[in-house]
């Protein structure tokens, strides 16, 4: 992955949004391996695709334990590109496990509502399949795939979001990949790999 494709994957991984945001300032305190209330387990590598290469612990970095953990991989070729997971609560003490909840629906709508306002430009997000269910991993979750073009370098970027209830926290994947490189098929297989591997 070149140096340019990455800064402009990771700027639209970036969001001032808490949900999907890192905070900034240097004090921060890696997530654990495991998630104790739902028992998520966050490896430090999956497989050949994936390399975690940043965890926060919202609740001792910024003492909001309703924002949860925030992960971030990066993910080798084919698809070249980053998975944000967030798995939080929002200060909910119920959240219904799945898809179809009126809780997750407003979640996901707040989260793609979150990358839009990533795009520069009003034309430059396209929805290109969903939302829909998906089930990566056997789980179900709701989930909308994207296109977009970086303006200064018209390089295509595409991503998936997909958002869940797991256990009485929202559990959220943000995918996105070089589009010149790999189809939504192998980002599928990955994002598969990865749930996997969290809910083994």
């Amino acid at each position: 992955m070149t140096a340019r494709i990455l800064a402009a994957i990771l700027m639209l991984a970036v969001s001032a949004a808490p949900t999907i945001a890192q905070p900034a300032g240097s004090a921060t305190s890696r997530a654990p391996a495991i998630h104790p209330a739902t028992g998520l387990k966050f490896p430090s590598i999956v497989g050949r695709d994936f390399r975690l290469v940043r965890s926060i612990d919202h609740g001792r970095s910024e003492a909001k334990p309703e924002l949860g953990y925030s992960l971030t991989y990066l993910v080798a070729p084919p698809l070249d590109g980053v998975a944000r997971v967030n798995i939080f609560n929002g200060g909910m003490a119920s959240i219904p496990s799945g898809a179809d909840s009126t809780l997750v629906a407003e979640q996901f709508d707040q989260l793609l509502g979150e990358i839009r306002q990533l795009t520069p430009e009003a034309d430059g997000l396209k929805i290109v399949n969903g939302p829909a269910e998906c089930s990566p991993g056997g789980i179900s979750f709701r989930c909308v795939t994207l296109r977009a073009v970086i303006p200064t370098t018209l390089v295509q970027i595409h991503s998936t979001l997909a958002v869940t209830g797991y256990r009485n926290h929202f559990l959220s994947i943000w995918l996105e990949w070089n589009g010149t490189k790999a189809d939504p098929v192998a980002a599928d297989a990955s994002l598969n790999d990865l749930v996997d591997a969290m809910t083994r």
